[in-house]
């Protein structure tokens, strides 16, 4: 894409830039507290940032006054229409308004008039688009979250439904809109209505902290390292911030808009907070975003919390940094062996462990030949369920489950035909197991076991406590045995089932973090498990483990459910007797700000942004700190 930049200044002088040099001049002229009354921007094939990039640094950096007008020439129509369809959503929330340019600009033009009412520099509600996801953690097609080692794959805009940029006028809003807004609202006040709880509780814990001292142990590092915590809006990346900063390391945290004001960057430890472009989105940005943080701050090690879909990027990051920097998670090759569920049941089969039946799927001819050859051998006399799903994470698709086979053959190839599987966007068929479905979270450095937690899961788990038994024993050790037979260090998330038989066997892994972290924070070693590189348990009681009295959960998690605000389901209900016998998550006597933040700050300035697109949304979850919407990530 080339960007070619034209702008009336603040003094009303026409200043210009061209070829590939847009974005430093729009930051350049910033920088300088220009502002500009008018933006004409140019998209061609080439250049140093796509069209929405370019428009968010307009808006964020505060580029153009309010009532300013943008004007947008496209030299093709798809480059145009892709940008449409981000942009509308700030076109129905009165952000933009769009305007008829003059036959002057051309055919492919966009006029289009910021609010006068907008505040300069202020997030949009565009920008609380997931590019790779609706998402929120928790979107395109599945093609969409198939990016490996930074690479992105981008619909066509011929795929996609044609869209008006003209916004609606208010009398004509669907009532879809008005009924979004007005939950919206609704879950404002109920957060705000609780404050003064809230912030009572969090005294209570600092000052019973203050008076009685920390209940876990301060650590003595052999060398003070500055670490870098991603994925600032999760409640796993402020309990990792706190287990170094507590063990005495220096503490910078990050992370993607819109999350600007995440609870993270409000933690005790924390030095400083930096905002980040999506490595999904623009792969080259982030990467340069995190070696200018890398150089700036002499970062030694950096530890990935992020979202599914941002994972990978972060594991090839270690490619593209100095070497005396460690990244905190397994290298490329690996990550991407563990995150596909067909590779990563072959490690399972080469390592003689039990695991479900799973077969590859690349194309509608692998289902048909592997449903046909179990028929021929008589193997489908076994009674055995399956369910097709994406190789690798892809929120979306998982909401289109059917068990196979059906007796209805022509329904099934239709399914099949439907999942659209291809080389670059492989599918697992899998054999289905029973419930109760567990999970297991384990750290590993050199392939030793250093922290590892169990415990009961759902499809949306937002109360952890141990599970002891059989059970745990066997995690444990199928946890142990995989570190030492790839050697790994970083952290591995393992989602487990029951076969017909009664053994737990794995279903998926998930080479990152898990929120089941909050029931290891405190232990004396957690901070060492992820910074002391030659870290390693020489017995069994040096591993992280939780106590089995142990109980996390987040408090408005629970209060939105009795409230109604969504239905119970995937997911735990506790009563108040049992909320009492544990605690927020969230909340620390030495960090109390976190817990307030997530609820009062973070959540509610998601919550404003969603009023201003009104936009139908599905739930909060508070764990992970997004607002969930239909196929998020």
């Amino acid at each position: 894409m080339r960007s070619d930049a034209s702008s009336m200044s603040a003094v009303g002088k026409e200043v210009d830039s061209e070829g590939k040099q847009a974005k430093a001049f729009i930051i350049g002229k910033v920088s300088t507290r220009e502002r500009a009354d008018a933006i004409l921007m140019t998209v061609g094939k080439e250049g140093d940032c796509e069209p929405f990039e370019l428009y968010q640094i307009i808006m964020f950096n505060g580029a153009i006054r309010p009532g300013g007008l943008l004007l947008w020439q496209a030299e093709t129509g798809e480059a145009l229409a892709k940008f449409q369809e981000i942009i509308k959503v700030d076109v129905e929330a009165g952000v933009l308004h769009a305007r008829e340019a003059s036959a002057k600009a051309g055919a492919g033009a966009l006029l289009l008039q910021l609010s006068p009412r907008w505040n300069v520099g202020a997030p949009t509600p565009s920008m609380s688009i997931d590019a790779s996801s609706s998402e929120d953690e928790k979107g395109g097609e599945a093609s969409g979250l198939r990016q490996r080692r930074g690479e992105v794959t981008v619909a066509k805009a011929a795929e996609q439904p044609s869209l008006a940029v003209a916004a609606p006028p208010p009398a004509q809003a669907p009532e879809g809109s008005l009924s979004a807004r007005c939950k919206t609202m609704l879950a404002m006040l109920f957060l705000w209505g609780l404050a003064p709880m809230l912030l009572l509780w969090a005294l209570v814990a600092w000052v019973r902290h203050s008076i009685f001292g920390p209940s876990f142990r301060r650590g003595t590092p052999k060398r003070q390292l500055r670490v870098l915590v991603t994925g600032g809006k999760m409640s796993k990346a402020s309990a990792v911030a706190r287990a170094v900063g507590r063990e005495g390391h220096k503490v910078f945290t990050a992370e993607i808009m819109p999350y600007k004001y995440c609870h993270t960057r409000f933690c005790t430890y924390v030095s400083k907070h930096y905002v980040l472009p999506r490595p999904t989105v623009q792969p080259a940005e982030g990467e340069a975003a995190m070696q200018a943080i890398v150089k700036e701050q002499s970062i030694d090690l950096i530890i990935p919390c992020t979202a599914p879909v941002e994972s990978s990027a972060y594991a090839h990051l270690r490619e593209h940094l100095p070497a005396s920097v460690r990244v905190f998670a397994f290298d490329g090759a690996t990550s991407d062996e563990l995150d596909n569920k067909y590779t990563f049941n072959q490690v399972l089969v080469r390592a003689g462990l039990r695991c479900p039946l799973t077969a590859n799927m690349e194309c509608m001819e692998d289902a048909v030949e592997f449903f046909r050859r179990r028929e021929e051998t008589g193997e489908a006399e076994d009674g055995k369920c399956f369910i097709v799903k994406p190789a690798v994470y892809d929120p979306k698709a998982r909401t289109e489950i059917l068990f196979l086979p059906i007796p209805d053959k022509e329904k099934q190839m239709e399914y099949l035909r439907s999942r659209n599987a291809r080389k670059d966007v492989p599918y697992v068929i899998q054999e289905v197991l029973e419930n109760p479905e567990y999970g297991s979270f384990a750290i590993f450095n050199n392939g030793a076991l250093t922290g590892f937690e169990f415990f009961e899961s759902a499809a949306s788990c937002l109360v952890y406590k141990q599970s002891r038994g059989k059970h745990y024993d066997a995690a444990l050790e199928l946890n142990r045995g995989l570190g030492k037979a790839m050697n790994l260090t970083g952290q591995l998330t393992l989602d487990l089932m029951h076969t017909a038989s009664g053994d737990l066997v794995p279903i998926e892994c998930n080479p990152r973090i898990h929120s089941a972290i909050c029931t290891l924070e405190g232990h004396q070693n957690l901070g060492a498990a992820y910074a002391e590189p030659d870290h390693m348990p020489s017995e069994n009681a040096e591993v992280v483990t939780s106590q089995p009295e142990t109980f996390r959960f987040w408090v408005m998690d629970q209060l939105f459910l009795m409230a109604g605000f969504w239905k119970h389901k995937n997911c735990f209900k506790l009563t108040v007797s049992e909320m009492t016998r544990g605690t927020d998550a969230l909340l620390h006597g030495d960090d109390p700000m976190p817990f307030l933040a997530m609820y009062l700050i973070q959540i509610p300035s998601l919550l404003a942004l969603e009023l201003l697109a009104g936009k139908p949304w599905l739930k909060i979850d508070f764990c992970i700190g997004k607002i969930v919407k239909e196929g998020g990530d």
